[in-house]
């Protein structure tokens, strides 16, 4: 037991030391092929609005507002679902500016541009669910507006391990993403509900099976610790996800997990995704001094690391 303890620590030294060993390397940008480029754009083809009703991008013919796309860097994530940094030509300049896209063909897409602004193809796009008056997609200032200044921001543990907003009157947790709501959690107690369904934490795993045609019914028990690992979709491009004495999650997020990472293939292509950001994480094969290799892997989103397969090397 305590050479097992004494691997798995060494183990742990070695890594920490190579990921400041990493993080110290000079990092270079990639190029994007054009074939590539040209992908995305079409993908985002279209005019971008604010909360406001403000147009603030306009992406088409591989011009940005008016101005020519000269190249793009650093793409990562899937085609649908990436992020990268592309450089436009404007009568000034140059310029780069960081899109963060998500198209899935509806309205509910969106681009997140310079990693601070979340825009939509519609200024008020449409919601399925909301708790209390909020739903997903809101900003600070309508979620303000209804119901103040919230008592409690940054890491509101103990009540949840996450960083966001708290109302202890309504029991209800609320975090964002580029100041606009991509999720609400409702908290054991609480006397909201969720306003299409009116279903709470007093309801049944069952309950909420049958009112939003769940493909399973979620799995509780009284685990603190616990997390039920299923997002259920509950229409719009919406998600539930249930914790510990029925406390639930209302998100915009297709798969949230205990894991940071997992092992995915798709048209025969193997590979990690990462749970933060549903980004693909790239592998750094690395052998460790003496006795040790692992397969490292970097979501470079997030800069998160995550270790799999950690083993002792045979000489």
């Amino acid at each position: 037991m305590i050479q097992n303890k004494r691997f798995f620590y060494t183990a742990l030294v070695y890594f920490s030391l190579l990921v400041g060993v990493i993080a110290l390397q000079p990092v270079h940008a990639a190029r994007m092929e054009q074939q590539s480029v040209t992908k995305v754009l079409n993908l985002m083809e279209g005019d971008w609005y604010d909360a406001n009703g403000n147009r603030v991008l306009e992406i088409g013919g591989g011009y940005i507002n008016g101005c020519r796309v000269l190249a793009a860097y650093d793409f990562a994530g899937a085609s649908l679902h990436g992020m990268g940094r592309f450089e436009i030509l404007e009568s000034t300049g140059t310029r780069n500016l960081y899109l963060e896209w998500d198209i899935r063909h509806s309205n509910k897409d969106s681009i997140k541009l310079n990693d601070h602004q979340m825009l939509h193809r519609t200024a008020e796009p449409p919601f399925n669910e909301s708790i209390a008056g909020i739903h997903l997609g809101m900003t600070s200032a309508e979620v303000t507006a209804i119901h103040g200044t919230p008592p409690q921001t940054g890491d509101l543990r103990p009540y949840v391990n996450t960083y966001g907003w708290y109302y202890p009157n309504l029991r209800i947790a609320v975090t964002f993403d580029a100041d606009t709501v991509d999720r609400i959690l409702l908290l054991k107690g609480s006397r909201a509900v969720l306003e299409r369904s009116g279903l709470n934490c007093g309801n049944t795993p069952y309950e909420f099976a049958q009112a939003y045609q769940m493909k399973h019914v979620p799995h509780i028990n009284d685990d603190d610790r616990y997390f039920d690992r299923g997002n259920h979709a509950i229409g719009g491009e919406e998600h539930l996800s249930f914790g510990n004495r029925m406390e639930f999650m209302l998100s915009k997020y297709w798969n949230r997990g205990h894991s940071k990472a997992c092992f995915c293939k798709c048209k025969g292509e193997i590979f990690v995704l990462c749970y933060q950001c549903e980004f693909r994480m790239h592998k750094m094969t690395q052998i460790f001094p003496e006795f040790l290799a692992a397969d490292a892997y970097i979501c470079t989103a997030v800069l998160l690391y995550v270790i799999i397969g950690l083993r002792k090397m045979v000489s």
